[in-house]
């Protein structure tokens, strides 16, 4: 059966599955880190919105690059598809070591711009100087699962991530503990476990694009590139864009939760980590539609590309929404797994009742984007969502945290408020139907 004859579910179930595990990757990492102290926890918790952009820059490409490729199967043209496959592969390789030469020299100053200080700033420090090392790693590992879920093996992926999470939970304890004569390590331990899970990872999604997709590199991949290069970049860097604005978004928005003091951004570092729960059936929902309408879009099946879209956007919605209202209500015994601070406790779950605003719209968002990038249409999300985003979003979340004086969850509000204002825009660009228009078959 061909790929855009699968269903929604068929796909989509182990992508769920697969984010899931991923989820708990930082989560896990958090709690180690808290066993060491809830300050190093919180300093490592401040980087992740800017780790956050970077990571998503380079899904942003990884997956234009995958829906390229999906387009091309989805029209029968498996030749152009293998050096669409190719391409990406090298260039995320060179994207993410670009990206660590960049990061490196600037870590202390990136530490800086998000305000923090004394031991937090230390331990982040520490952090960023190790994990930079490991970028062209999850650079590679983010590609090789785009390409691996295109051709529809995404049972392959789950695989691969939940063997990346054992051994970074055991590479945890080593490093922690100090077994088999190493010394014992805090932040530095847990960097180290991280880079050496991505690497891991990488290594064994290549074996399944090599063994089960038989993708082999060829000489003449590299000059037929230049003729898929062009739409790479056409695709690629509005849809970095978007998701990179998200994430600065969401730097600003914690720069402005040092300023409620630690309590407020140990509280944001713990809750944001069961927030992600609600997000896990929307991404794969939204990922398993985005390799269906890319196919459906190649094969010029614009209707089918359209249902597509509505059963995704209703069950994720509804999914998101069900997901972080459970979340909510167990916040106080969840957050207990990371502190026994009641002022954290308290704050923390008022966090996740809000945080139960957010997630339809966000579900909303994360299909009609990828839905749109998949068409090849990203230009419309990457600019009128960031204007969006930094205009009306912003502005009401700094009113609903300053204004109103509701710190913490008036920030909070404020995010339902721009994924609310975005999601409408968005659905109205799918109904449009200028989608059909930026395929590259």
């Amino acid at each position: 059966m061909q790929v855009r004859d699968r269903s929604l579910i068929s796909l989509s179930w182990p992508l769920i599955l697969t984010f899931g595990v991923g989820t708990f990757q930082p989560m896990m990492d958090s709690w180690f880190l808290s066993r060491t102290s809830e300050t190093a926890a919180a300093g490592v918790g401040a980087l992740m919105p800017v780790l956050g952009a970077l990571f998503m820059a380079i899904q942003a490409f990884s997956q234009a690059g995958a829906s390229i490729a999906s387009q091309f199967l989805g029209a029968e043209r498996k030749r152009q598809a293998g050096v669409t496959q190719s391409m990406i592969l090298t260039g995320s390789l060179l994207l993410g070591i670009a990206i660590t030469l960049l990061v490196i020299p600037l870590a202390d100053h990136i530490v800086s711009w998000m305000g923090l200080s004394g031991e937090a700033a230390l331990h982040a420090k520490n952090f960023l100087h190790i994990v930079s090392f490991g970028f062209a790693f999850r650079s590679l590992q983010t590609t090789l699962t785009a390409l691996i879920a295109t051709h529809g093996l995404t049972i392959w992926n789950l695989f691969g991530n939940i063997f990346t999470i054992l051994s970074n939970f055991v590479l945890n304890i080593i490093l922690l503990n100090g077994y088999f004569g190493l010394p014992k390590m805090g932040v530095e331990g847990v960097a180290i476990a991280t880079m050496l899970s991505w690497l891991i990872s990488s290594g064994i999604l290549y074996l399944v694009l090599h063994k089960k997709i038989k993708h082999r590199f060829k000489r003449s991949d590299f000059k037929r590139s230049r003729i898929i290069l062009p739409d790479w970049i056409r695709i690629g860097l509005p849809a970095a864009a978007e998701p990179v604005s998200f994430q600065l978004f969401q730097v600003f928005l914690t720069a402005m939760v040092v300023h409620f003091g630690t309590l407020s951004i140990t509280a944001r570092v713990f809750s944001a980590n069961f927030a992600m729960f609600a997000v896990i059936l929307s991404v794969g929902l939204g990922s398993g539609n985005q390799i269906l309408v890319a196919h459906l879009v190649g094969a010029k099946n614009y209707g089918k590309a359209n249902k597509r879209v509505h059963q995704s956007l209703f069950g994720s919605c509804l999914g998101a929404m069900f997901v972080s209202v459970l979340v909510a209500i167990f916040g106080t015994n969840l957050l207990s797994l990371y502190t026994t601070n009641s002022e954290i406790l308290k704050l923390g779950s008022i966090c996740l009742w809000c945080d139960a605003l957010v997630q339809p719209f966000k579900a909303a968002n994360i299909v009609l984007t990828n839905s749109l990038r998949a068409s090849g249409d990203s230009k419309f999300p990457a600019i009128v969502g960031s204007a969006m985003m930094w205009t009306l979003g912003l502005g009401t979340a700094l009113f609903l945290a300053f204004g109103l004086g509701l710190g913490l969850p008036g920030l909070w509000i404020g995010m339902a408020a721009d994924e609310f204002y975005r999601s409408i825009v968005n659905y109205l660009r799918w109904r449009s139907g200028k989608w059909q228009k930026h395929g590259v078959v």
